[in-house]
């Protein structure tokens, strides 16, 4: 398995906890999300999870990187369950400082 596929997993695992704190379950439909989330972003994270290790990216440059991915989580598993907009809004911001989160945790010694 490599590092990036346990990035990838940390956050799809995470995304569960997520789900429970604000979305008060429809974990299966967050993990969904979450999923289609990184595949969608899987070519630039990995781009980017690799300059941050080699130390060509700094951890605000891989953050802001990050950040401006926020618009790809378009969540649709979770609109369609009737979430309201606000806790989608929160549930997507709490993804993006996961994946930001779990970058770090595996990529930054």
């Amino acid at each position: 398995m490599s590092q990036f596929d346990d990035f990838f997993g940390i956050v799809v695992s995470g995304s569960k906890g997520l789900a429970e704190q604000t979305l008060q379950g429809f974990v299966a439909q967050a993990k969904d999300d979450t999923r289609n989330f990184l595949n969608q972003s899987k070519q630039q994270l990995q781009q980017w999870t690799t300059q941050l290790a080699l130390g060509q990216l700094s951890k605000l440059e891989f953050e802001v990187l990050v950040g401006g991915l926020k618009d790809l989580a378009a969540l649709r598993a979770l609109t369609q369950a009737g979430i309201a907009a606000a806790a989608i809004q929160r549930f997507r911001d709490a993804l993006i400082t996961l994946v930001i989160d779990a970058a770090f945790k595996t990529f930054v010694p």
